[in-house]
């Protein structure tokens, strides 16, 4: 039998224990006719990867089928983030023709942005807001557009054109059609269910593959015929570092950081406090599975940040910490409790080369910035520090999204980069307080978001702008924007009606 084969079949077993539990979950956020349909997007959209044998076959009915199931769901943002996660975004050059011999670079996600975010924005669009309404609208459209003009001396027209198509796939689509769907509160409580439906079963298909040291999806690229540079095996202090359908390890635990947010305030709708623990546990299995050290100093800040934005705020911390020592003190006296310490973020030793590469990396990178410090510098891998830079597999590790946008955008790019996470955190928090009293459950989603947004910005000086990243950050910052016109609505409904 295929290896593909089997690891389909061992992904429908783990998906069904894991949508059991997504269903038991969610059952008072989702109505059952809507959750069956979630969760047969993701096996159908799973099935057209793993049986086609044909990559351009695969994302061909991808995106027929997402732009049919699209027009039949009356909640299109929570499809999207159901299925979002379905298959690892394995990326190829699409063919071209005439003079054109490659037309751009697609992956399941790009599918997705085209064939269900785009379709669902025509279809179910309104003028409630219009672009540039909101100061976020300006700082992301402002901050792509000088990506777009400082590319422009160093490629042709037609390279210009196809990359002027992938940031608007990327980057805007998932913004500014998120933030314009997502209308009102059980729509945005929606969209966090369904994300359970995407992360439920990634983790317990991460946390089998820790466990028997075989990555799920990696023989993927042979099946498809396709082969990309991400999926690959990775290990931490003799651990395999699960990547699930994520094609690394540092995106899972960036996704299950982001799921666990969402989880905090899914939580409260669920009545059976072993359903509860489950579906934490679950999350907590995926969280373990990647040992991604970035993503678990994210979880511990969202927290964190979630229990301070709550009641009793400071006693609820100090719980957290005596908690974590009791954890601790408990792991070191295990007998592979030193281990275990080892991995632990500032207190392990292992991959402490990793550590000092990246601080050599910084500081070769500032070098390099100040150069050209406003605007940055497009081909900044060619200058002399950069090189010196370059690893065996030929390439420079930069794990850490703001230097990045630094080299190659300059402080100006920055500026209007950190902008759009701050303009979107400061209203989600300012909504937050408007509305604490008026309705309790919306100031609850909008500590969630708040949570996940600083977990974000902390996460991302540790990782890069690939594969599944950018997309659930800039889907998070769209929640955000409809998150403060939601409560915008509500408290013009509460004046209007004040009884």
């Amino acid at each position: 039998m295929p290896e593909n084969i089997k690891a389909y079949i061992v992904i429908l077993v783990f998906s069904s224990i894991a949508f059991h539990f997504a269903k038991k979950a969610t059952a008072e956020i989702l109505p059952v006719n809507q959750f069956k349909q979630f969760k047969n997007s993701w096996l159908i959209l799973t099935s057209f990867a793993f049986l086609t044998f044909n990559y351009w076959i695969f994302l061909f009915l991808s995106f027929l089928f997402v732009a049919y199931r699209v027009k039949k769901t009356s909640h299109p943002i929570g499809l999207y983030m159901a299925v979002i996660a379905a298959v690892p975004p394995i990326s190829a050059l699409m063919p071209g023709f005439g003079i054109m011999n490659q037309l751009m670079q697609v992956d399941y996600l790009v599918i997705l942005s085209a064939g269900l975010l785009l379709v669902a924005y025509f279809t179910f669009k309104s003028n409630d807001l219009a672009f540039g309404r909101v100061k976020t609208d300006l700082f992301v459209a402002s901050y792509l557009l000088l990506n777009l003009i400082l590319n422009m001396g160093a490629t042709t027209v037609t390279d210009i054109l196809r990359q002027a198509v992938v940031l608007y796939l990327t980057y805007f689509v998932p913004y500014f059609v998120i933030s314009r769907l997502i209308k009102d509160k059980q729509s945005l409580k929606i969209t966090f269910a369904a994300f359970m439906i995407a992360c439920f079963p990634a983790a317990l298909i991460g946390f089998f593959e820790a466990i028997k040291g075989w990555l799920m999806y990696s023989s993927l690229q042979s099946a498809l015929k396709q082969y990309w540079s991400f999926g690959g095996y990775l290990s931490r202090d003799g651990a395999l570092r699960a990547t699930s359908s994520f094609g690394h390890s540092i995106a899972f635990g960036y996704t299950m950081t982001i799921a666990l947010g969402m989880y905090l305030f899914v939580q409260n709708t669920i009545k059976q406090k072993m359903v509860r623990f489950a579906a934490l546990g679950i999350l907590m299995l995926g969280m373990i599975a990647p040992i991604s050290r970035g993503p678990w100093v994210g979880a511990a800040l969202l927290v964190t940040v979630y229990l301070y934005l709550g009641k009793n705020a400071i006693s609820n911390i100090l719980k957290l910490v005596m908690a974590s020592m009791v954890v601790l003190a408990f792991t070191i006296a295990l007998p592979f409790g030193d281990k275990i310490i080892n991995l632990i973020p500032f207190v392990g030793k292992t991959d402490s080369q990793n550590l000092d590469y990246r601080q050599r990396l910084l500081d070769a990178s500032i070098i390099v910035i100040s150069k050209s410090p406003l605007f940055g510098n497009k081909n900044y891998a060619a200058e002399p520090e950069m090189i010196k830079m370059i690893q065996g597999e030929k390439i420079i590790d930069l794990v850490n999204i703001y230097v990045s946008v630094l080299l190659n955008s300059g402080v100006v790019g920055l500026t209007l980069y950190v902008s759009i996470f701050f303009s979107a955190g400061l209203m989600t928090y300012k909504a937050m307080r408007r509305v604490k009293t008026v309705d309790y459950e919306l100031f609850q989603l909008g500590r969630s978001l708040l949570s996940i947004l600083i977990a974000i910005m902390l996460m991302n000086s540790a990782t890069s702008e690939v594969l599944i990243v950018p997309y659930l950050y800039y889907a998070v910052i769209a929640m955000c924007v409809a998150y403060t016109q939601i409560v915008k609505k509500q408290l013009l409904v509460n004046q209007l009606n004040p009884n």
